[in-house]
């Protein structure tokens, strides 16, 4: 059951929804109609852990990568290759086609050591004989396949995470089946051995080299199988951590998609009702009035409820150079969230500052942040100026439900700094963040102003990596 499990394990590794009870069910049923008829294993564990068609693909892959060589005692040979790939391949993802090379690779090396076999059998005669376990199974043919799969587990070889490690786990498990002992077997040949031992120890070492290749072809199939999906969130938990402003262009894509997932999980989070009910206050009046018809029974009662406003946000983003990539996704996270953030109004500015809200609303996200950053980033910056066309464009608008941020390094090019501004911004708003993609010790530092704009902030904070975002966002729907 150690081997099922594992499976499982590998499923949860490749985003299958499974619950605690459903490996339950599929233990046992497996338990029941066993693992002699492959297919009818396949068919079973489906039914058991895939609820969604969409995740079919990935099992079918999984599955022909993890039972591929593991030939059951009572299975005869000439089924072992058949079984080893889906049947539904052309249901799965693309990249389906390239791990299901790593499947067939060990049927292919399995047919070419059993027809060296056949053709080695007749070379030696059944005086000779191995004095080593593992040489003993080899002399007589035996199929390694379970004894790979037993020992392989022995060494818990579902925890591979890294390509570096496959060497390693080969040694283990070439080691568990008995080779130091047959490599002792071998060493030990002198010039006064029969002619049935000189030819059996020539064989043994062929196949001792196919059993290799065999191991070895295993190990890259649950590599392929376990490691590729813990690599994945491996990296992606890296790239929640890395510095958006040092992010390279080729992670720009995947940083996309990580930054909308962690902004719809949060908007699951917070999509609540806009009347949240506190029960253990009750609304008197309302409870007499729902009453009236009963004279006086309290048979319906009312509660007080509190009206959860959504926010409403100003967010002033610096596309300089140094900023621009941070601002970026930022703005993604951002309109990520219109389910809960409906209300949204976005600046952008180097020197001159420009409202982009329509543009962002008009078209996709994507190819807006892009025309932003080629019409408008990678200027020097001008902080007096942006203060003073965004006084003339939104201070009037702002009132005490708005939340204003501003996404900048306060860098400002020795110039005036307009703080007059941004203290009838503070005024006039309900709350004022400024994050600044630079840590803390960088503040105030060369033409940095830092200093002379946080008296007028709600909160100063740091905002260098997708957690941060999140942190912020997160604080934003909770406390509004």
């Amino acid at each position: 059951m150690r081997f099922i499990a594992d499976f499982i394990g590998a499923l949860r590794e490749a985003g299958l929804p499974i619950s605690p009870a459903e490996s339950l069910d599929a233990l046992n049923a497996v338990s029941l109609v066993g693992l002699e008829r492959r297919e009818t294993a396949k068919t079973v564990l489906a039914l058991t852990l895939v609820k969604r068609q969409e995740d079919r693909g990935v099992f079918d892959t999984l599955f022909g990568l993890y039972f591929a060589g593991l030939k059951q005692p009572n299975e005869p040979n000439a089924k072992q290759g058949n079984d080893q790939k889906p049947t539904d391949e052309t249901n799965h993802p693309q990249d389906a086609q390239a791990n299901s090379k790593g499947a067939q690779a060990l049927s292919k090396n399995a047919q070419a050591n059993s027809e060296e076999v056949q053709r080695s059998d007749a070379s030696f005669g059944a005086q000779a004989s191995a004095s080593s376990a593992l040489g003993q199974s080899l002399s007589q043919q035996e199929d390694m396949g379970l004894a790979i799969t037993q020992a392989a587990s022995a060494e818990n070889l579902s925890s591979i995470v890294l390509f570096t490690q496959k060497n390693q786990f080969v040694y283990k498990i070439m080691q568990r089946l008995g080779d130091e002992e047959l490599r002792e077997e071998l060493k030990g040949q002198n010039q006064t051995q029969t002619l049935e031992q000189s030819t059996l120890f020539s064989v043994l070492e062929k196949r001792r080299a196919q059993l290799f290749e065999q191991v070895m072809d295993y190990v890259e199939q649950q590599y392929l199988i376990f490691a590729k999906q813990k690599g994945l969130r491996f990296r992606d938990q890296h790239m929640q951590q890395v510095k958006l402003n040092q992010l390279e262009q080729a992670d720009y894509q995947r940083m996309q998609r990580l930054v909308q997932k962690a902004a719809r999980k949060l908007a699951a989070q917070h999509s609540h009702r806009r009347l949240t009910r506190k029960r253990g206050v009750l609304d008197v009046r309302k409870t007499i009035a729902a009453n009236a018809a009963f004279d006086g029974a309290l048979f319906h009662t009312r509660w007080k409820a509190t009206r959860v406003e959504r926010p409403k946000i100003v967010v002033i983003c610096d596309v300089s150079g140094s900023v621009s990539r941070v601002a970026r996704f930022l703005l993604l996270f951002l309109y990520s969230l219109q389910d809960v953030i409906p209300k949204v109004r976005s600046f952008v500015f180097a020197s001159q500052m420009i409202e982009v809200t329509e543009l962002l609303q008009q078209q996709q996200i994507e190819s807006a942040l892009e025309t932003i950053m080629q019409r408008w980033g990678g200027m020097s910056t001008d902080y007096g100026k942006a203060l003073a066309g965004f006084g003339s464009q939104a201070l009037t608008k702002l009132d005490k439900k708005t939340t204003v941020i501003m996404l900048g390094d306060a860098r400002n090019n020795q110039g005036d700094g307009r703080t007059d501004i941004w203290q009838k911004v503070y005024r006039q708003s309900k709350r004022v963040l400024w994050l600044n993609p630079e840590q803390r010790s960088s503040w105030d530092t060369g033409d940095s102003i830092m200093s002379e704009y946080s008296p007028w902030c709600s909160s100063v904070e740091p905002c260098r990596n997708l957690k941060d975002i999140e942190g912020i966002f997160s604080r934003i729907l909770k406390y509004s």
